[in-house]
This record gives structure tokens, C-alpha cells and sequence, in this order.
């Protein structure tokens, strides 16, 4: 599963040159499955480029997707009318939301094309666009399953999980915390995620004060959340047209000292969800229990190939607990079931005898990250429990000789 961000952005456009990192455009995501299906989450102003992109990698194939939309506030339906391929023939689109009380989503999609809000109605869409209204029920839409899940704004919104490829990923805008309804539905939805993309456009004070009412959320809600329903990493989205770059920086800083595996979506972020099946299930009540802190150490990764013949490669260790560690190395190491560090501690660390902490580790879960290692971006992070062995002395150690 690939999923990349083309709109990043809450309530208006802000081309602004003070955003360039994170981007302008409004609310749209990209997912794509194995097999080539198409997803596209919500339709922004990101979704114009996006429509640009796929035209230039389709050309004259047809291209067929599925839109979920969450809501339809304007931030998030107002790139429909400047998505390119809606206009040409052969294309096929499938719009899909959870049915409203008033009006359904075709009427709705079909509403904001009309006079006087834009010069051409929907006649003007030569591609096959077709509608669909769900119940709050799981659904499997091209060997993908789609759950959606209420959410607290105004006039409504819901997030989806889309379970594919051995991986899950959540996508959770528009949503403010504080009713126990809400709230229970959107962590049964999260619950063990890869990914959990969540609406982060104000800082909790704001949210206490002046904000609260508005339907959105904070980091710190985010950071609850993937702590208690043990999501594996976490975006924050939805920026708030008044946060310029460095004050998303300090939100995403702040979400960090808490839970170090988040970081704030922009536009071209893309994530790579590899399938699962070669590793353990994830154990969701080890981040619960033990504390993680984060650090910034290199490390030795070796491991057994198939034909018996050793391997190595050089990481990263990003945080550690009790009895697991977060590691990033380069994305063409194997997944292995068992893997050995070495661990160098540092002469500040443990004293005038530098010691090399060499242990062996099972990997629970494997993720791809942004964070560049030896000029390399994406890396492959792997989280894993440690099976205790004793620290080496640094003159005793031969493995990490040559």
C-alpha cells in the first residue's frame, strides 16, 4: 500500500510562500494498493495536481479510482471542478460517502458544479461517475476493506480505515474530542493502525479556549489516541491556514516528546506500507506498559543469510524501551526473523571502558520512514522486542572487527 499527500492544508487554500514546506492545498490523499486500485480521500484543492499526475502517468489508458469522501465542507470537495480526468472519456470514478439526512452525495457533488458557483454543470464530465451512499458497515471494494466511523463536526464527517495488503491505514480529519460517543467510535476504528492520520489544526490551548466548537482537534489529542490504540505511526493534517511552517515544526516537536514516530503531513509525503505477513504481531499492550525514550545511536545490524553466509549494514536507533528498540537501516535490508545489534554506548555513557551492547532482536513490525540515513530516504524502520543478553566489553568484541 502507498499512500501520498497531495492537499495537507484545513479550511482555505494558503499558497503562501511561508508554507512552501508543508503546502497550501487543501485536504486530498492518494492511496494505492498492490494491485493498482486507486483510492483517493477527499477532493481539495490537492486533488488538481493529483488529476495532473495521473494523467501524465496514464496518458491515454483509463484511469478508474474510488473517491471516499469524509464531508463536504469546501475545503474538501473544491478541486472536483479542476480534476482533469473527470473530463475525459473512458476514465470511471466511483464516489462514495455515508448516507446524509438531507440530501445524498450525488445531489451534493452535483450542487457546487451548478450556477452561480461555477460555469459548467456536471453535463460537462465525459468520464463514467457513478455514486454511492454506505451504512457505518465494513465493505470490500477491490480486495480492500473500508470501514468507515462517525466523527464530531458540524453537519457530520467520518474517517476511514482501508485494511489492504497486510497493512491498515486510518484517516481521521474534521474531528473534535470530547463526546464519549465519537471519541469510542474513532479508537475501535484505530485500533493496532499502521498509519493513523489525524486532524491536528489547533494547539490544545486554543482548543480549550476560543476554538472549542469548531470540530477540529490537536497533537496532543493525536498523541492519545495512538498511544491507547496502539497505531504504529502518526500524521498530523488538517494545518490550520494561519500556521506557517515553524509553528507546525513546534506542534510536531511537541507531539515528538511524547510519541516519537509522528510527524506533520506535506504535500508530496509519501509512505510506504509493506505487507506484514514476515513478521510477529504487534503485542499492543508493550507501548502501554513500558516507557520509550527517545535517543539518537548508531548501531550494527547483522543478521544470517539464506545461503548461511553473514550480513550487516549500518543504522540507526531512534528509541528504546525495557524491552523493545526502534531502529532505522537501509531500505534493501532483508526482513529477518531474527536480527543482532551492536550497540556501541559512549564513553560519556559508560565510563573510561567504552562498552559494545550486543544483543539479539525479533522484529514485531516494520514501517517505511522519512528520516534520510547515509544520504537514503526512504529508510526502512523496524521496530522490535530485545532477547536480553549482557553488554560486551569493547576489547572482548570480535564481531565488529574489519
Amino acid at each position: 500500500m502507498r499512500i501520498k499527500f497531495w492537499g495537507v492544508r484545513g479550511s482555505i487554500p494558503t499558497p503562501e510562500h511561508r508554507n512552501h514546506r508543508y503546502g497550501g492545498n487543501t485536504t486530498c490523499v492518494e492511496v494505492r494498493l498492490d494491485n493498482g486500485t486507486l483510492f483517493i480521500l477527499d477532493c481539495g484543492s490537492g486533488l488538481r495536481a493529483l488529476g495532473n499526475s495521473l494523467h501524465r502517468e496514464f496518458g491515454k489508458k483509463p484511469i478508474h479510482g474510488f473517491i471516499l469522501m469524509t464531508h463536504f465542507h469546501w475545503d474538501h470537495i473544491q478541486g472536483i471542478p479542476f480534476f482533469q480526468p473527470l473530463y475525459s472519456g473512458g476514465n470511471a470514478f466511483l464516489f462514495v460517502s455515508v448516507k446524509r439526512k438531507k440530501n445524498g452525495i450525488r445531489a451534493v457533488i452535483e450542487g457546487q458544479m451548478t450556477g452561480p458557483y461555477f460555469p459548467t454543470d456536471m453535463a460537462a464530465i465525459a468520464s463514467a461517475s457513478n455514486f454511492c451512499d454506505l451504512d457505518f458497515g465494513e465493505i470490500d471494494i477491490q480486495g480492500a476493506l473500508i470501514r468507515p466511523a462517525p466523527l464530531n463536526h458540524p453537519q457530520g464527517c467520518v474517517a476511514y480505515r482501508i485494511k489492504a495488503d497486510g497493512s491498515s491505514f486510518v484517516f481521521a480529519t474534521d474531528t473534535e474530542p470530547g463526546s464519549l460517543v465519537y471519541d469510542r467510535a474513532l479508537r475501535d476504528l484505530a485500533q493496532g493502525a499502521d498509519v493513523l492520520v489525524y486532524d491536528a489544526q489547533y494547539p490544545p490551548e486554543k482548543l480549550l479556549a476560543e476554538k472549542r466548537g469548531w470540530g477540529h482537534s490537536s497533537w496532543f489529542e493525536g498523541v492519545r489516541i495512538a498511544e491507547e490504540c496502539g497505531v504504529r505511526r502518526l500524521i498530523l493534517t488538517h494545518h490550520d491556514p494561519d500556521s506557517d511552517d515553524e509553528f507546525v515544526d513546534g506542534l510536531v516537536a511537541n507531539a515528538r516528546k511524547l510519541f516519537p514516530n509522528v510527524e506533520g503531513a506535506c504535500e508530496g509525503l509519501e509512505i510506504f506500507l509493506p505487507q506484514r505477513a514476515v513478521v510477529h504481531d504487534y503485542e499492543r499492550s508493550i507501548p502501554r506498559r513500558e516507557r520509550r525514550y527517545r535517543v539518537e545511536f548508531p548501531v550494527r545490524v547483522m543478521w544470517e543469510s539464506g545461503n548461511g553466509h553473514p550480513g550487516q549494514a549500518e543504522g540507526l536507533v531512534l528509541s528504546v524501551s525495557k524491552s523493545g528498540i526502534f531502529f532505522v537501516v537501509p531500505r534493501n535490508v532483508p526482513v529477518k526473523e531474527l536480527f543482532k545489534l551492536a550497540l556501541p554506548i559512549p564513553t560519556e555513557l559508560a565510563g573510561e571502558s567504552p562498552i559494545v551492547s550486543q544483543f539479539d532482536v525479533q522484529p514485531m513490525r516494520t514501517l517505511m520512514v522519512s528520516r534520510p540515513l547515509a544520504g537514503e530516504t526512504p529508510c526502512l524502520g523496524i521496530v522490535a522486542r530485545r532477547l536480553d543478553s549482557p553488554p560486551v566489553p569493547a576489547d572482548r568484541e570480535v564481531v565488529l572487527s574489519g
